[in-house]
C-alpha cells in the first residue's frame, strides 16, 4: 500500500534534512511521528538514519555534508517515495538488539551473512526499488519534475 500523503511528507523532510535546513533531531520528530502502515516509508526512514548520528543534534551541511554518493541514495530515496512502486523487500532478519548482539559475538560477520542473503531477493543497487525496471520508470517519470525536459537525474 503506498500512503501518498506520508510518502510526500517524507520526501519534503529528506529534502531539508539533505540540504541541511533541518537537523537530525527535527527530522526524526517529524518522521517517527508518522501513523502509517506503508513498508515503504518505513524503509526509507532506516536508510535515512544512515546518513547521520543520532548521538547529537547537527545538521548535514559544512562538514557534515553528505558525499556525493550519499546525495545519489537520497536521490534515489526521493524518487522511490514519489513513486507509485510498492515495497516489496522482506523485513531484514537480523536487526535492532540482535544484529548488534551478533555483531559482537562474530566480530561483524554473521550479520554480513544476513545481509548478504537479505540482499540477494532483488536488486540492491536500486533499493528500495525491488527491480531496476521499477526504478528506470519511475526515473523516466519523475513526479516532482513533470514537464521538466533539460535536467538529468542520477
Amino acid at each position: 500500500m503506498v500512503d501518498r500523503i506520508a510518502r510526500d511528507k517524507l520526501g519534503e523532510q529528506l529534502r531539508h534534512l539533505a540540504a541541511g535546513l533541518i537537523s537530525n533531531d527535527d527530522f526524526e520528530t517529524e518522521v517517527l511521528a508518522a501513523e502509517t502502515d506503508d513498508g515503504g516509508y518505513w524503509a526509507v526512514v532506516e536508510q535515512a538514519w544512515f546518513l547521520y548520528s543520532d548521538l547529537y543534534q547537527h545538521r548535514l551541511s559544512g562538514s557534515r555534508a553528505l558525499s556525493n554518493n550519499d546525495r545519489r541514495i537520497v536521490s534515489r530515496l526521493i524518487l522511490f517515495l514519489h513513486s507509485e512502486s510498492e515495497y516489496e523487500w522482506t523485513k531484514h532478519p537480523c536487526t535492532g538488539i540482535v544484529r548488534i548482539i551478533l555483531g559482537l559475538v562474530s566480530f561483524g560477520w554473521i550479520p554480513k551473512v544476513f545481509d548478504n542473503k537479505w540482499k540477494t531477493q532483488g536488486d540492491y543497487d536500486v533499493y528500495p526499488f525491488f527491480r531496476k525496471s521499477d526504478f528506470e520508470v519511475a526515473r523516466a517519470n519523475p513526479r516532482l519534475l513533470a514537464g521538466i525536459t533539460d535536467i538529468q537525474i542520477l
